[in-house]
């Protein structure tokens, strides 16, 4: 637990060092309706990036998800791209080139039963294939999952890319960590970021999804 505390409260003083004036945009686009986790124009945003496996070390941090809720815009209304913005430690040099690993992304109902589960080697969408050194958006696509009411999108990154985030004023009410396999009465805390027993700072997960 000290370990993990240390580990939260380095995060938070090197967060300004890690901060981006901005994030790439990417030129690819949807047709179809999108569903944001933030507001405002993402390239404007002051953000960093997070990985939970560096954060809590291998358990739990392999079984946690940095989980964002969204609220379908009709009944059945059918995900096809999930849109994240990360870094998988690429500088531009040889060294920082990416070992495989794998992540995974949940879709789940407003209950947190699974609807659909995708898995897959984090290379063809690191920022090395793409030649990025900072922050840049990968698109998933999904087998048109339908979903109606609220949802939950859970992104396990488990290492293999930090995810970004933004500071926010109050708790998000829609950013979570979500603790696979975790108690069932809670198995989604609040996204924050720990800078001390009795201090936290409270994060929102940058991501949006695209439907019809």
């Amino acid at each position: 637990m000290k370990k993990i505390s240390l580990l939260i409260i380095a995060l938070f003083l090197l967060a300004p060092s890690l901060m981006a004036a901005s994030v790439a945009a990417d030129a690819q686009a949807s047709d179809g309706q999108t569903i944001k986790s933030y507001e405002g124009n993402i390239t404007e945003k002051q953000t960093i990036s997070i990985d939970l496996l560096s954060l809590f070390g291998p358990a739990p941090g392999y079984f946690s998800a940095e989980a964002v809720k969204f609220k379908a815009p009709k009944a059945n209304w059918r995900i096809n791209k999930v849109r994240l913005y990360g870094w998988d430690g690429y500088n531009g040099s040889v060294e920082s080139i990416p070992d495989e690993r794998i992540f995974s992304i949940e879709i789940r109902d407003k209950d947190l039963n699974l609807l659909y589960k995708f898995a897959d080697s984090q290379l063809p969408y690191s920022n090395f294939a793409r030649n990025a050194t900072g922050l840049y958006p990968f698109i998933v696509n999904m087998p048109e999952v339908p979903v109606s009411d609220e949802f939950y999108v859970c992104f396990y990154d488990r290492g293999a890319i930090a995810i970004a985030c933004e500071f926010v004023e109050d708790i998000s009410k829609n950013s979570y960590i979500y603790i696979e396999g975790g108690d069932q009465l809670v198995p989604l805390q609040p996204a924050v970021i720990r800078k001390s027993e009795n201090e936290s700072t409270p994060i929102n997960w940058i991501m949006e999804v695209f439907g019809s």
